[in-house]
């Protein structure tokens, strides 16, 4: 499972705010940002948590939420198509939000067509549907007559 580690060094590398030459995302320029991820991404979870295959009701009624992220090493929860394609976008807009709102506005887009992308391709089961009418199915009355 993917932690709010790799999703923050995702997010700092679409942000482009990673040490030139070294590639590292954990600098002296990017601790701001850190500071405000787990809080954003504890939000983003809730989010993204119905969309995720990790998604389960278990009593009915009752709307089910992900295990809240404690720490830069604790597991997101959801499935890694939704850390490592999704959230990175969301946090990335999170945090430039008031600094760079033109690509706030981007990768807040990225995200909800990413989310929606992955809603749409979710995996679902199948049942066997009851044919009532039996032997139409194998064009038996495709002729009159």
């Amino acid at each position: 499972m993917t932690n709010a580690q790799t999703v923050f060094e995702m997010a700092m590398h679409l942000m482009d705010e990673v040490n030139e030459s070294t590639g590292k995302a954990d600098t002296a320029d990017t601790k701001e940002y850190k500071n405000r991820t787990v809080p954003i991404l504890n939000i983003l979870r809730v989010e993204c948590y119905p969309y995720s295959d990790t998604y389960v009701v278990e009593t009915p009624g009752k709307r089910p939420v992900c295990d809240i992220i404690m720490g830069f090493d604790d597991p997101i929860g959801l499935d890694d198509g939704i850390c490592q394609g999704v959230l990175p976008y969301g946090l990335a807009a999170h945090l430039l939000l008031g600094e760079d709102d033109e690509k706030a506005s981007y990768f807040n887009q990225r995200y909800e067509e990413k989310l929606a992308q992955l809603a749409r391709g979710i995996p679902s089961g199948g049942e066997e549907i009851d044919l009532p009418y039996g032997g139409i199915e194998f064009g038996e009355f495709a002729k009159w007559g």
